[in-house]
């Protein structure tokens, strides 16, 4: 390709794909023209064959050129850089290197232009990520940091893998090991420019709040609690690097896509739940005209708010959130003995999930139902080890108010009423 046909420096965009070209180019032209941004940018993307480029130039680079007699002393660094974070990012000693993924690479596969020697000629850039990491890259540029964020606010290669001290992702040192994930997030997340610029609109309330939430979700408190570094953390729902708004048909939290996502540490549920009511559901419309959709594991579990299912908070909740859907036999169940005791704060009684099973729900008709007429007794002897058949003819959503379906309730009621 010709200099004229790519438009910049020659080579520039030689072997380069037409979607990190064009990556390439916005960012380039979008950034503000600060040593901060432009180092964070032109990390981002890069043609396939830099990196083979960049080994070349450190073959024919001058003899003696050591990078560490200059970056690992601090004295020589002061005043080098606009502020003191930029200035540390400047001390980059021979040991940071050696313990990083990195390890054996030398300084010019990455700063190019640098390897002439000092005083270094030109802008001092990086060479892009992209060129050894090409996947990640495309991805990066297809998501939501990529697409909406200023240049300067959206999270880069270096945001969350460090420039120099990049570590495996097992390397507790690593921001992006799951036990740092969500302090990494948050540095962005949990700050207040941020939060203020970017999450504005009324259904983003929750996103304001998610970092903070997320420490007290059963996933934030088994990882930060109990260390189970197995838990779900930021990345595995919302991805990695491609990540994107839950409105998005691509997201890993849109709708269609939430019980795939989920059924990565939550195996089996997602086939059960498919098998069920809900899972079997279509769109309906509600009486005030409103479409309403079929539930998803974030329905019920709420994403940054997920308790564990034997605390308070879920047995009061839980009853709750069914009732958003089934209005009738939620004002139903608090006529009932269950409903009562629920309201005055205990959790050991019965609740929805406890009698319609908590994600293979179907209708009483179904004889795989929980509460089909053959299972009835089974279910009830979860509670009530002596239930019998009599028992399990107890109303549990009588209704004194339906004639048709509770004529004995409605009857007595008349009459004593």
């Amino acid at each position: 390709m010709s200099t004229d046909e790519a438009g910049d420096g020659p080579g520039l965009f030689y072997g380069c794909t037409s979607a990190l070209r064009a990556v390439v180019r916005y960012m380039c032209a979008a950034a503000p023209r600060t040593p901060a941004a432009l180092f964070a940018v032109c990390l981002l993307t890069a043609p396939a064959g830099l990196h083979a480029d960049a080994q070349q130039t450190v073959q024919d680079r001058p003899a003696g050129v050591q990078c560490e007699s200059c970056h690992g002393v601090r004295e020589f660094l002061a005043g080098k850089a606009p502020t003191p974070e930029l200035e540390d990012a400047l001390f980059v000693t021979d040991s940071i290197i050696a313990e990083s993924r990195h390890r054996g690479l030398p300084c010019a596969a990455c700063h190019r232009r640098e390897a002439d020697g000092y005083p270094h000629r030109g802008a001092t850039t990086g060479q892009p990520c992209g060129g050894c990491h090409l996947s990640a890259a495309e991805d990066w540029s297809a998501s939501i940091h990529a697409a909406s964020a200023e240049p300067g606010d959206a999270a880069t290669c270096v945001d969350c893998h460090d420039a120099h001290r990049v570590y495996s992702i097992d390397d507790r040192r690593s921001p992006v090991h799951p036990f740092n994930v969500a302090g990494t997030c948050g540095r962005c997340h949990a700050d207040e420019h941020i939060v203020a610029e970017y999450f504005i609109a009324p259904e983003e309330t929750q996103a304001r709040v998610a970092v903070e939430q997320y420490y007290q979700t059963v996933h934030g408190t088994a990882m930060s609690r109990a260390g189970l570094a197995v838990s779900a953390t930021c990345n595995d729902c919302h991805r990695g690097h491609k990540v994107l708004p839950a409105e998005s048909p691509e997201s890993s939290v849109n709708r269609a896509h939430v019980a795939e996502t989920c059924e990565q540490c939550h195996l089996g549920i997602r086939d059960r739940f498919e098998r069920s009511s809900h899972g079997r559901a279509s769109p309906t419309t509600t009486s005030t005209g409103d479409v309403r959709l079929p539930p998803v594991c974030t329905d019920c579990h709420t994403s940054h708010e997920i308790v564990r299912a034997d605390e308070p908070r879920w047995f009061i909740g839980v009853v709750e959130e069914c009732g958003e859907c089934h209005e009738r036999v939620y004002k139903t169940y608090f006529d009932t003995y269950h409903g009562q005791v629920t309201a005055l704060g205990f959790g050991l009684t019965a609740k929805c999930s406890d009698c319609h099973s908590p994600h293979l729900m179907l209708p009483a008709t179904d004889e795989e139902s929980t509460v089909h007429p053959l299972n009835l007794v089974d279910t009830c002897r979860q509670c009530h080890p002596e239930a019998n058949w009599n028992f399990a003819r107890y109303f549990a959503h009588g209704d004194h108010r339906d004639r048709q379906r509770y004529p004995a309730l409605f009857w007595t009621w008349a009459v004593m009423t």
